[in-house]
């Protein structure tokens, strides 16, 4: 199999969202530069730092009443002034945002000149291994090589710099603050050593001695505002020289010598306080190992030598082999970056990485599709399933906060999640324009993430201990939140995430298909957990089955879409980034939808957004190569109705216009640092490809024609299902299965029923392979 593990670049980062990223789960650096200094901006998992307000959601349960009769009467006029007044009211009005993930400092080194200072650099190269997590920069200076690289060590937490001159050298290796702006100390003498670093983050003044840099650096807190236990209320950096290098203190740096055909190596450790308890990630295996699990070959026949930038040069320009060259890297590369910032905490909008004191969208956790077709989509059936756990972990930190907010917001019992969240879980991220909090989504799909990694895995402890009690919470809140009318049950007020309905000014409505569709699969999911633990709780099942029975169909738009919002009279707005609406076709059969022309209502909504976006194919404000992930949520229903060619159009355009020479995805087309789509590509390419549900694997169920031979290895399948293996050559296939170890409680089976290429059987798999052949017309094992 000659799947990508490394990549090489020609072109210099001049700035971090440019930069080459490494990362231990915990501590993530962005190497950028150029040959006369290199930066290593420096960056922890838990340091958010704290810069809102601390406060609960909106009260909205006083005005609930009105505003479902002002919604439901198409009063929108009324019902905007009572959320208008129902925040005034609760106090600011203002965007309450998360508090933002911020980097802590940066490692720099600045070469010494060589002796032939007139001598001009050359041969600027970047590498990066997929599988050590290994990044490299070197060039070429008076006809010696010098270099700078950086390693993981995932098990310590710590990065490992290495220096090299191959003639000998010498250079500067310091440390500053988050924004490499120059050191100036202060002389207030209540904080003698303080260095400011403006209003999020201050750093004090470098402390250095012969072999050893650190920097203390801490948030700028005010002791009148509440702040959240989980934010960051201070943090280090520390690098030291090992082994018996030359190092002297030069000013607030150490100059180290390069002895000539020898590196330097440079231990760096990141760390950060809270007010809470520290966790410690649950994964400690090494970076290759997780890499090494699942490998793509769509046999491109493209070197890993080929640049990067010359790669999706040809690829934009058409060149077939070059864009499954593309997609091939954006499979290994975002697996890659995905592993590199899972640790303790899942991987933020930016994965472990940051450059800004003002990220965009505060780098945080957003719940609206970001993370689920984002950074942990792919990590269950992409052979890592142990580092979903993390996002589980963050969400279990604000069990309070959601009680909260279901409280507030609709007077209800249970759990409400929030849209967005990082050291916090209070649904106050809200102006009318965006009014999260009545986007009730973000538990039930929660709950299909937990149900997917149970049913894959067979954690039946973790099943027990947090997919249960979410369930348990989730549907206590939706049973209260849909209200009873005649005839069934409505969603109102409902949002459909960051979209407004057609000739309306603002986005609350009715019945928002997103919503329907998760409460219809958490109900369904709710069950399965009962059946799964033997739990007998009659007023959860009853729960269940009343939502189920009782909530609005799905609808064909008419325009000839699957609709948005399921209330007649809502007007389609398709000329918009998300696609919601496509819920009830990203992860199984939905009852509901299964008409065929439901089906075709949603296909013919994913050929108009594709359309929409290509009509102007550049990144906004003047395009419509807008949020990645929207393609992640229009290629998995597309794979999962079983069109092939419109799944591949949404995997090329985020491996072709949402990648860098860096390695990492970009939110728009070449604009915004952002990792939804190292993680939502491979979902997709995965759904093309291996398609399961317990006692039942689909191969090869939506393969576009350009994609004639290939490979992909270690897909995990719900049922406990493991194809080590497919390969395939035009309509013949062959297909290695086993039974993962420890899942023989989510199985009342070992036969599973194999479908590729019209053949349809079942087979009985054990703990060891199993091989199937199909070769146009005969299968056999």
């Amino acid at each position: 199999m000659t799947a990508r593990t490394r990549f090489v670049s020609t072109d210099a980062a001049r700035d971090w969202e440019h930069g080459l990223v490494v990362g231990t789960g915990t501590v993530g650096g962005v190497l950028f530069g150029d040959p006369a200094c290199h930066r290593l901006q420096l960056c922890h998992e838990e340091f958010f730092v704290p810069r809102s307000a601390l406060r609960p959601a909106p009260r909205f349960d006083s005005v609930l009443g009105a505003l479902r009769d002002a919604l439901t009467a198409a009063r929108y006029d009324e019902a905007d002034a009572l959320f208008d007044d129902a925040i005034r009211r609760d106090g600011d009005a203002g965007l309450v945002w998360t508090d933002p993930f911020l980097p802590l400092g940066g490692l720099t080194w600045t070469p010494a000149p060589a002796p032939d200072s007139e001598a001009a650099t050359h041969e600027y190269r970047r590498t990066g291994d997929f599988r050590s997590g290994r990044i490299e920069v070197s060039w070429r200076q008076g006809g010696e090589r010098a270099g700078i690289a950086v390693s993981p060590d995932r098990e310590g937490g710590v990065l490992w710099v290495e220096l090299w001159a191959d003639g000998g050298g010498a250079g500067l290796l310091a440390l500053d603050g988050p924004d490499g702006s120059p050191v100036t100390v202060s002389t207030d003498e209540r904080s003698p050593a303080h260095v400011d670093r403006g209003d999020a983050v201050r750093a004090e003044a470098p402390e250095v001695a012969p072999g050893s840099l650190r920097l203390r650096v801490a948030p700028t807190l005010d002791p009148e505002v509440p702040r959240s236990p989980w934010a960051a209320t201070g943090g280090a950096i520390s690098a030291t020289v090992e082994g018996e290098a030359v190092t002297e203190v030069r000013g607030s740096g150490l100059r180290i010598t390069l002895p000539p055909g020898q590196r330097v190596r440079v231990r760096v450790e990141v760390a950060v306080t809270t007010d809470a308890a520290p966790m410690r990630p649950r994964v400690h295996a090494p970076h290759a190992e997780l890499f090494d699990r699942s490998r793509l070959d769509l046999g491109s026949g493209v070197s890993e030598d080929l640049p990067l930038e010359e790669l999706l040069r040809r690829a934009r320009s058409g060149d077939e082999s070059a864009r499954r060259a593309a997609i091939e890297l954006a499979f290994a590369a975002g697996r890659h970056a995905i592993i590199s910032s899972s640790g303790a905490l899942p991987p933020t909008l930016v994965g472990l990485w940051q450059g800004s004191s003002r990220p965009a969208w505060s780098a945080d956790y957003t719940q609206n599709g970001n993370v689920q077709h984002g950074a942990i989509a792919s990590l269950v059936a992409g052979g890592t399933p142990e580092l979903i756990r993390a996002y589980f972990d963050a969400l279990a930190r604000h069990h309070d906060d959601y009680a909260a907010n279901a409280a507030r917001v609709f007077g209800a019992p249970g759990w409400l999640l929030p849209a967005r969240f990082s050291t916090h879980g209070h649904a106050n991220h809200l102006i009318p324009a965006f009014p999260h909090p009545f986007w009730i989504g973000a538990g039930g799909w929660a709950l299909r993430l937990a149900w997917d990694y149970v049913i894959t895995t067979g954690d039946l402890d973790f099943a027990r201990a947090e997919a249960w009690p979410l369930a348990v919470q989730t549907m206590a809140f939706f049973d209260t939140a849909a209200v009873p009318v005649e005839g069934g049950r409505r969603l109102v007020p409902s949002y459909s995430p960051e979209n407004t309905p057609a000739g309306r000014n603002h986005p609350l409505s009715l019945d928002a298909t997103m919503d329907v569709a998760i409460v219809r699969d958490a109900a369904r999911l709710t069950e399965r957990l009962a059946d799964l633990l033997g739990i007998d709780d009659t007023e959860t099942r009853a729960r269940c089955r009343r939502l189920r029975a009782e909530l609005p169909p799905y609808r064909v738009a008419a325009d000839g879409t699957f609709a948005e919002w399921l209330a007649p009279g809502v007007g389609e707005n398709l000329a918009h980034r998300h696609v919601s609406q496509l819920y009830p076709f990203w992860y199984e059969q939905d009852e509901a939808a299964e008409t065929p022309p439901l089906r075709a209502a949603a296909v013919e909504t994913i050929r108009r957004k594709l359309a929409w976006r290509a009509s102007r194919p550049f990144a906004p404000p003047e395009g419509n190569l807008e949020m990645v992930f929207g393609y992640v949520g229009l290629g998995l229903a597309a794979a999962r109705l079983g069109e092939a060619e419109l799944a591949r159009e949404c995997v090329e355009r985020m491996a072709v216009d949402h990648w860098r020479p860096n390695a990492v995805s970009t939110h728009d087309a070449d604009a915004i640092f952002n990792v939804d789509a190292c993680g939502g590509l491979p979902a997709v390419v995965i759904e093309m490809l291996v398609q399961s549900q317990p006692g039942e694997v689909h191969l090869l169920p939506a393969l576009p024609a350009a994609w004639h031979s290939g490979a992909i290895e270690g897909i995990r399948c719900r049922g406990g299902v493991v194809v080590d293996r497919l390969e395939w050559e035009g309509r013949s296939l062959r297909a290695r299965f086993r039974l993962a170890p420890r899942t023989a409680a989510i199985r009342t089976d070992d036969r599973v029923r194999i479908r590729a290429f019209g053949i349809d059987e079942r087979r009985r798999l054990g703990d060891e392979p199993v091989e199937v052949v199909v070769d146009d017309r005969r299968a056999r094992t």
